[in-house]
């Protein structure tokens, strides 16, 4: 899943849960404002790979992240 590094790192996967159904997951940090919190699981679901990673990236830079790590994409 995620979790926020000190470079600003945000990380991700999106696996296809069904075809044509793409799922992002990903950690939601409780307190953006200490990284050393508790985070809990979160997920993001859409049609499209292209939209789901552009949603993921946009709410990541959204949160303060420099940039989305993509720890596992659909082949």
């Amino acid at each position: 899943m995620t979790t926020k590094s000190t470079t600003g790192e945000f990380h991700a996967s999106i696996r296809e849960i069904e075809p044509g159904l793409f799922r992002a997951e990903y950690r939601a940090e409780m307190n953006p404002e200490n990284p050393d919190e508790r985070a809990i699981p979160d997920y993001h679901v859409g049609t499209g790979l292209a939209d789901v990673k552009t949603w993921v990236e946009q709410m990541a830079l959204g949160l303060g992240y420099e940039r989305v790590v993509w720890d596992s994409l659909p082949d």
